[in-house]
């Protein structure tokens, strides 16, 4: 090896404080956005919470509206279905249909335009069962019903 690769491998005082001003600068992006994350998730959790305490209200009044439907006639459902069908009404709840829906759009797409709505749990592009294809419309399902709801 020559003299001449030795000297293009000698690092200069200035590169090196370029290299710690970024690195520094990175650090801080970090911690802002480490900070931004737990601010973020202290929301949500706010938010499932407030969500969950409404719809134990809301089906606790669903079950005495049920029960007091027909004098004489006990109207709830048998146990081992009243989970599934809480369930399911939960996940109504949490859904919505979205129509004119482009044939090529995929779901993280959807996923992506519908992010800063709240948190989507699941999307659903609905396909024509024969040939596969798209139908042109989907339904999203959010992880907090409140995102739902309309004003």
């Amino acid at each position: 090896m020559s003299g001449s690769n030795l000297a293009n491998k000698v690092v200069t005082d200035q590169e090196v404080e370029d290299d710690e001003e970024d690195l520094e600068k990175l650090q801080a992006e970090i911690a802002k956005m480490e900070e931004e994350a737990a601010r973020i998730a202290k929301q949500t959790e706010d938010l499932q919470s407030k969500a969950v305490s409404s719809s134990t209200t809301q089906q606790n009044t669903n079950k005495t509206a049920m029960s007091s439907s027909i004098p004489g006639e006990s109207a709830t459902p048998s146990e081992g279905g009243s989970a599934d069908a809480a369930a399911q009404a939960l996940r109504d709840k949490n859904s919505i249909y979205v129509g004119q829906v482009d044939y090529s759009a995929t779901p993280e797409e959807l996923l992506a335009h519908f992010e800063p709505c709240g948190v989507v749990e699941r999307v659903t592009i609905c396909c024509d069962r024969f040939s596969g294809q798209p139908k042109g419309f989907a339904y999203l399902e959010f992880a907090v019903g409140y995102y739902c709801t309309f004003k």
